[in-house]
């Protein structure tokens, strides 16, 4: 693997060691790069983000589901600055249940989840520019609905920038 497929690569294998390591029976998966898709939804065209699965060669949708405490995945823009470096804007996607993944905590933890998420992007190249909360973080998929954000479920996206280089 090289460049942004790599540094993204790199970023979900950590998330998948250190995020919710001491919840029992965990099933958060941290998936690795998406892809923008287009399917009919209510007779409407929508996006849907897709990651490919290695084995298969074939396409799987990573939109919230409940049958998995979370999982998380990356979608990059469709274009990338050249300059000195390449740099990508990258948005990272989080579907979770907070009460399985926080068992601990009374409230409703979306500020764990932040700041843990946080801290990993820290250790990283992964500049963070923005954080989207609830509905809206998923608002260009139309087929997320209100209940994926209701609790104990919450969505956010951690919008990045990234600078990598390819060496030709």
């Amino acid at each position: 693997m090289i460049g942004l497929d790599a540094k993204i690569d790199t970023l979900k294998t950590r998330f998948a060691a250190k995020l919710f390591p001491d919840v029992a029976n965990n099933t958060y998966t941290s998936y690795g790069r998406a892809f923008w898709t287009k399917e009919t939804y209510n007779d409407n065209i929508v996006d849907v983000p897709k990651i490919q699965i290695a084995s298969s060669g074939k396409y799987q949708e990573v939109l919230p589901n409940h049958k998995i405490n979370g999982h998380s995945f990356f979608l990059s823009d469709t274009g990338i600055e050249v300059g000195f470096d390449l740099i990508a804007k990258v948005s990272i996607y989080f579907a979770v249940n907070l009460d399985i993944l926080y068992p601990n905590v009374t409230e409703r933890a979306v500020e764990y989840l932040h700041r843990d998420v946080i801290k990993e992007l820290k250790n990283y190249s992964f500049n963070l520019t923005h954080i989207e909360t609830d509905l809206p973080a998923f608002e260009k998929f139309g087929m997320v609905k209100e209940i994926d954000n209701l609790e104990p479920y919450y969505l956010c996206r951690f919008d990045t920038e990234i600078e990598y280089k390819i060496n030709c």
